[in-house]
This record gives structure tokens, C-alpha cells and sequence, in this order.
């Protein structure tokens, strides 16, 4: 773990919410959620002597969580129990605020911050959610923005690609990376592999041109605003990430590296890699690719539709692990048309995963990338069988 740098305010702001039955901290993957807990729960321990700490992973169960706290007790000692990057769908119509995956979780930690006891819950998440019964308006939260300019500094110094730049090249780096710790450490890691920092600071701008951000460091000035436009400032930095990060990973995915693997293997997580049915020794994010399109080849010279539909599905999985949403869109499009075509009548599967991509993408980007292999007078019926899927799977969790 490297040096924890800057969020000293964030800190504080935390530990005088410590009062609280629970804190969330929000934010987009790699802006440092995870560490800054990390740096909180001495802080906390000191407070609170001779407690335990329980983690547990966002994509947890009941059942994992009731494990991971042992045998039932009453509390008597200080406990905090952390879930880290906790899974939620973002829901429109919501206010802001997405849906806890598992429902089951969702009355736990509900009955978790109500219940009497020097009990506390810790939670990172992509986005700030909803509790049942308006519970989460109990818990204090943070959405964790972009590192300041002086505090990414700091982070790049000791690193081998970022660290030997001189100030106007970090600057820019951090510009172009939207301040996010994670997307420089991307970075760092392309630039010790031999990339030119001009040439790839250029590409990666040009990118941003591209799709519509000219100038890759005006989110930096709002940041020091009114809480609107500091508001404003984090949602642009946020979109710079996403696009500027989308390029590394595929960058990444061509640079063959144990530690490069190990990285986009951690980011996909094990649960996601096996989704993938491909965990005995071939969880290296382009080996995996590189086998499901030589197998996807085969089965299409070889008419093997069902196969193919497979094949798919798969190869979105692997897109979506590695951040390239828009490809994994397409791909599951395809997927569910060729599952159409074979007579499933629902491809349950597809619209599943097209119903998470649809919600972090948003409709218009979503309906962009679904154009990309669907003809225009299907694309209403896609979101038709989408919304009948959303409606039905509430009403199964109702």
C-alpha cells in the first residue's frame, strides 16, 4: 500500500461524524474510498479501545456477513462492521441515490445502525444509496472527489513512470486523469513500460477532444466554489476519468505483465473472473479475451449459434470487468440476439447484464452503444424487454 497523501480534511469531517451510527464514503472506483477507511479505523480504535472490526466485501450475502461476525452474541464491545465497494444499481427517478443489489443485505444493515449497541457501519459505494424505511438518512456521508493538485503531487512522487516528470508534466497528468489516484497509477504503470509521457498525454487529450472535453483541467477550478458548482466540478472530473481510464485499460490489456495482470485482475475482482467460468490459471484479462474470440471464430465458421451466444455473453463479461462498457453493451447485444434467434424467449442472462450497464451508462450513452449492432427500429424493443425485466425483478424483491 503506498503513502496515504492529502484527505486530512476528509478525515476530520469523518471522525466528527463518528457520533453517528455510520458513515459511507462515495465516489468512482480508484478515487481512494477504500484507503481513506482505511486510515479512519485506527483513528476510530484509538476512540474506542479493545473493539472488533469485521470487513466483508461489497457483493457479500446474509449469510457472509452473519460468518464473518461469528457466533451471535449480544454487543457489548465496540464492533464496526465494514463493507467495502457495496453493491448498488443506480435507479432512475430516485434522487440521486441507487439500490442495493441484495435486498437481504439491505434490511441488515437497516437492522444493524438501528439496533441499540456500540455497534458501527463502515461503507464505501460506487454511488450514495437507499435503505429501507428512510434508514440511510441516519448515516453520515462523503462523496470523495479529486485529489488537490499538491496532494497528487505528493502520490507521483515516489513513483517510477509519474516521479521523475517535472511539475508542468504532473500537472498535466493529473488534469488529463481527472485527480483520480487510481487512473495515474494506470498511468505510472504504462509510462514504466516504456510509453513516452508526450505521446501518450497527447493521445489521451486528443481522446478527451473527442468526446467533447477540450480543456481536461477546467474541471479544477470549481472545485473551491459554492457547493453547486464544486458539485459540478467533481461530476466533469469524474466524466475525464471514465474516458481517460476507458483508453489506459485497453492500452494496458496489449502491455503482456504479471503485475499489469495482477492490477486488472484485482480491479475484476474474483467473484467477477468467475462469472467467467476461466479461473484455472487463465484469469489474465487478455489471455481470456484472446481465448473466447479464437473460440467465438470457431464456432461462427462452425455454425455453432449456441456457442456463439455463449461466446458473447463472455467476452461482455470481460469488457465490463475491465471497464470498456460501451464494447460490453454491443457485446450482449449480440448475445441476446443471437438467443432470439435460437428461440430463448427471454435471454434472461443478457437482459440482466444489459439492465446494469444501462443504469451505469445512462440512456443516451447506452442507446449509442446498442446502435452500434442493433438496427434503429429495435433499439425501442430492446428497452421495452429491459424495462418488462426491471419491473419483474422489483416485483420478485417486493
Amino acid at each position: 500500500m503506498g503513502e496515504f497523501v492529502g484527505r486530512h480534511a476528509e478525515l476530520r469531517g469523518l471522525l466528527g461524524d463518528a457520533c453517528r451510527p455510520g458513515l459511507v464514503v462515495h465516489g468512482m472506483a480508484g478515487i481512494g474510498k477504500s484507503r481513506l477507511i482505511a486510515e479512519l479505523l485506527p483513528l476510530l480504535e484509538r476512540e474506542r479501545p479493545g473493539g472488533r472490526v469485521v470487513r466483508v466485501p461489497g457483493s457479500a450475502t446474509v449469510a457472509d456477513v452473519v460468518i464473518a461476525l461469528g457466533e451471535p452474541r449480544p454487543v457489548t464491545e465496540p464492533i464496526i462492521l465494514v463493507v467495502d465497494d457495496f453493491a448498488t444499481v443506480p435507479r432512475a427517478g430516485a434522487g440521486g441515490r441507487s439500490e442495493p443489489v441484495d435486498a437481504g443485505v439491505a434490511g441488515f444493515l437497516t437492522a444493524w445502525i438501528r439496533e441499540s449497541g456500540p455497534r458501527r457501519l463502515l461503507v464505501t459505494s460506487r454511488y450514495p444509496f437507499a435503505l429501507p424505511g428512510q434508514a440511510h438518512r441516519g448515516l453520515a456521508e462523503l462523496h470523495l472527489g479529486p485529489l488537490a493538485a499538491a496532494d497528487a503531487r505528493l502520490l507521483m512522487k515516489p513513483m517510477p513512470g509519474l516521479g521523475p516528470l517535472d511539475a508542468d508534466e504532473q500537472t498535466r497528468a493529473w488534469a488529463f486523469c481527472g485527480g483520480n489516484p487510481g487512473a495515474l497509477q494506470d498511468l505510472d504503470t504504462l509510462l514504466g513500460r516504456g510509453a513516452a509521457f508526450t505521446e501518450l498525454a497527447e493521445r489521451l487529450e486528443d481522446t478527451l477532444a473527442a468526446n467533447g472535453i477540450a480543456d481536461p483541467a477546467r474541471w479544477a477550478a470549481g472545485l473551491n466554489s459554492d457547493p453547486e458548482e464544486a458539485a459540478a466540478a467533481r461530476t466533469l472530473a469524474e466524466a475525464v476519468t471514465t474516458i481517460v481510464d476507458d483508453a489506459l485499460v485497453r492500452e494496458l490489456l496489449e502491455v503482456r505483465d504479471p503485475v499489469v495482470e495482477q492490477r486488472l485482475g484485482e480491479r475484476a475482482g474474483l467473484a467477477g473472473w468467475d462469472r467467467l467460468g476461466l479461473l484455472d490459471g487463465a484469469d489474465d484479462p487478455a489471455a481470456v479475451e484472446h481465448h473466447l474470440r479464437q473460440a467465438l471464430a470457431f464456432d461462427a465458421e462452425h455454425g455453432n449459434h449456441a456457442g456463439m451466444a455463449s461466446g458473447l455473453h463472455r467476452l461482455g463479461l470481460v469488457c465490463t470487468l475491465t471497464g470498456r462498457l460501451p464494447a460490453a453493451v454491443a457485446l450482449h447485444c449480440r448475445a441476446l440476439a443471437t438467443e432470439l434467434a435460437l428461440g430463448t424467449p427471454e435471454g434472461p442472462l443478457e437482459l440482466a447484464d444489459l439492465s446494469r450497464l444501462r443504469a451505469a451508462l445512462g440512456d443516451e450513452a447506452f442507446r449509442r452503444a446498442a446502435a452500434e449492432v442493433l438496427p434503429g427500429q429495435s433499439l425501442n424493443g430492446l428497452s421495452r424487454m429491459l424495462d418488462n425485466f426491471v419491473t419483474a425483478t422489483e416485483s420478485r424483491l417486493n
